[in-house]
């Protein structure tokens, strides 16, 4: 299973090691009777992975279904390519979990050797891509051990595939023998069609591994040889969408060598082939990289529009190149778009101010197009994007909208006040950055009882605020939306400091994934209905939560709501509660956790850990609603400091509930502080109409005025996410 640069690639040639490998097989015996049913078998395999070769795996997925279907009378060989073929399907559509269910039940039957292989190496892609990296090792080295005396083009594609794995996950000391056995694999690979996409793979891959993780030049080096030599063969040059990428890659690594003009060449003739093939997956990569040669010869104008372009072509097939794998966005999107708001960041530098502003609006609308893709990758949905959105021209004057844009070398502030956008720039790189916001979530989630959130919180208030502050005051600024990005995610708003007061004293403070993704709407205190539930016992290995008795309690006494608890609190029971009446609000105080990997962020119930997907099904089936779900309030929930992939989920989880907004925790508080706070949010909220973030901004005062409550770990983690009416 080949895992070259793009996950495109993978769609399209992937199945040539599969291929390779039932070449290869040993046929098994058949009597008369049987060979006549093979023949249909053979047929519909033969279909099927031609649609999946082409990249067509949702069409290939039936036809592998109804192969396995007719198998079952075969002999066990047959029985196994159809699975493999469906695992494979499975896979490509994101259904990783019936693709791991197939898998396995190929291991656990007796099939030759490279059937075999095939099933571990589809098994050690699928858990890099779930974040798993311990299995999917354990999976390659269990498929090098099977391939022991395999074929040339089984063994390299392992390798490929483990070199990508690891660098993935930054193993830099495997490198360099995953790299010198690759090049003694390829030395003996023969040229036929499975070999040309292993030399594509391993050209960007000997690329990247000196690029981004620092081996020997000789690899750079031999990556345009590699792809010279897939160009001249016969079966390349009759394969648009296969020259298209021996082509494209060619033009990248001359982009980068500096031979412009004959880059351009090449990237040129490889869109031109993806467009005639309608690999609309690659056209966008080789545009991409046409952008890129116009802005080294400062033709800002038409790298813009290229850019634009490239954009453009990649949201024909955004959602198939979703993966669900941690690196999917970060690696093939997100850095097109952030390429694109910085040379437009750059020309709003310059010119008259009404070229000025139309260009930051254009970041603008760049950056929530990012932002609504990058959750769509993370949740594997584009259901979570709600079919309404807000214009930035129609939030209340008291309100500033700030997007942090962070660049290699810069951090940039947009302000949004009104219909004007207001740019600050700030010089400090990216790693600089996030070390700095790293260190600052560090000190907030643990009280060591010192002051050096302070001075962190000083550092950051200058990056973050202190140069629009003045345009805050004089605006009468009363609340921050903040639209973050990247490590920024991570840490509360709420506690920058300016030398003298935390943020939150001066201003609400509410963050959105995005302002398209968010409704402001006040809440109707009238028709509010409440419901509670929680856990407080000891459970399922996790401490308990003494505090949420009466965190419960108080929201039954005080609203009315209907409530849940403990060994009442069950998957089922929670799932029929919150289906069967129309809650405007969702308070749930249990253990949390928020994942790199969404499948694996829950919420605890008593008997099993709720799922975001199962919660996001109970309340679901309202959304057609004339009462949506207002609130969705989760009060002991936490992210990992750093991961910022985990961050994004929670900035998330109020479109995936189907909330227009959520109160959540980015770590674990104290009982006290806890309900506390609590109290006194719905107090604000509910009796006296303010909206939720002033709401929440008086409850965090009221822990601040405490001196046992001062330190922001007991107040800060809370935030305000969407609508903060």
């Amino acid at each position: 299973m080949l895992l070259p640069v793009t996950r495109t690639l993978t769609n399209r040639y992937a199945i040539v090691l599969l291929c390779l490998v039932l070449a290869g097989c040993q046929a098994t015996p058949v009597n008369q009777s049987q060979a006549a049913a093979v023949a249909p078998v053979d047929a519909l395999l033969e279909q099927a992975r031609d649609l999946q070769t082409r990249g067509f795996s949702q069409q290939a997925l039936p036809l592998f279904q109804q192969a396995a279907t007719l198998a079952r009378q075969l002999p066990p060989a047959e029985q196994t390519k159809s699975r493999l073929g469906l695992a494979r399907s499975h896979y490509e559509a994101g259904h990783y979990g019936v693709a791991i269910e197939l898998l396995e039940q190929v291991l656990a039957q007796t099939s030759p050797a490279p059937l075999r292989v095939e099933a571990l190496n589809q098994l050690a892609t699928i858990y890099s891509t779930l974040n798993n990296p311990g299995k999917a090792r354990d999976y390659f080295d269990q498929a090098e051990v099977a391939a022991a005396g395999a074929s040339t083009g089984l063994q390299a594609s392992l390798v490929a595939n483990r070199l990508r794995h690891e660098m993935d996950y930054a193993n830099r000391q495997v490198l360099p023998a995953l790299l010198g056995r690759s090049w003694l694999l390829l030395d003996r690979l023969d040229s036929e069609s499975g070999g040309a996409e292993i030399r594509i793979s391993l050209a960007m891959l000997y690329r990247r591994a000196t690029l981004d993780y620092a081996q020997d030049d000789v690899w750079l080096s031999r990556a345009l040889p590699l792809l010279l030599q897939v160009a001249g063969l016969e079966a390349v040059q009759q394969d648009n969408r296969l020259l298209s990428y021996a082509l494209g890659y060619q033009g990248q690594l001359l982009l980068e060598a500096g031979a412009t003009n004959m880059a351009v060449a090449q990237l040129q003739t490889a869109a031109f082939l993806a467009h005639s093939s309608q690999a609309y997956e690659s056209a966008y990569l080789w545009e991409w990289q046409l952008a890129r040669a116009s802005r080294q010869g400062q033709q800002t104008d038409i790298a813009i529009s290229q850019y634009y372009r490239a954009i453009s072509t990649l949201e024909r097939v955004r959602q198939a190149l979703i993966d669900g794998s941690p690196f999917t966005f970060h690696q093939k999107i997100q850095p097109l778009f952030t390429e694109l708001s910085d040379l437009l960041l750059q020309a709003a530098s310059q010119g008259p101010v009404a070229a000025r502003q139309a260009r930051l609006q254009q970041v603008q609308l760049i950056l929530e197009q990012a932002k609504s893709a990058e959750l769509q990758d993370y949740f594997q949905n584009d259901c979570v994007i709600p079919d309404e959105s807000l214009d930035l021209g129609h939030i209340e004057p008291a309100t500033a909208v700030i997007y942090p844009v962070i660049l290699d070398d810069r951090l940039v502030m947009l302000v949004n006040i009104g219909s004007e956008v207001h740019q600050f720039e700030r010089p400090v790189g990216r790693v600089e950055l996030e070390a700095l916001v790293n260190d600052f979530r560090y000190v907030l989630q643990d009280d060591l009882g010192d002051d050096d959130y302070e001075e962190l919180g000083e550092m950051l208030y200058e990056l973050l605020l202190a140069d629009a502050e003045p345009l805050l005051q004089a605006s009468h600024i009363s609340t921050l939306l903040f639209v973050p990005d990247g490590v920024l995610r991570t840490i509360p708003m709420s506690a920058l400091f300016d030398g003298g007061q935390f943020v939150i004293e001066n201003y609400a403070v509410a963050t959105t994934p995005g302002i398209s993704l968010t409704l402001p709407r006040p809440l109707d205190v009238q028709a509010a209905s409440l419901f509670a539930g929680g856990v407080s016992d000891a459970v399922q290995g996790f401490v308990a939560l003494p505090g949420v008795p009466s965190e419960i309690a108080n929201l039954k006494s005080l609203y009315g709501a209907s409530t849940l608890q403990n060994d009442d609190f069950i998957t089922a029971a929670i799932a029929e509660q919150l289906a069967s009446a129309e809650f405007s609000i969702v308070h749930i105080a249990t253990h949390g956790h928020f994942d790199s990997n969404p499948q694996q962020s829950y919420l605890l119930a008593y008997d099993d850990k709720l799922s975001m997907d199962a919660l996001a099904q109970s309340i679901s089936g309202r959304q057609g609603s004339e009462h949506p779900l207002e609130l969705l309030v989760l009060s002991a929930c936490e992210t990992a400091a750093g991961d910022q992939r985990a961050a994004l989920g929670l900035a998330g989880v109020a479109l995936k509930a189907g909330a227009r907004s959520a109160m959540a925790s980015l770590w674990q508080i104290s009982d006290a502080a806890t309900v506390e706070i609590i109290d006194t949010f719905y107090a604000e909220v509910t009796t006296k109409g303010v909206s939720k973030a002033k709401a929440l901004q008086l409850a965090q005062l009221k822990l601040i005025a405490q001196p046992r409550f001062r330190h922001p770990n007991y107040w800060a983690p809370f935030l305000l996410i969407g609508n903060w009416l």
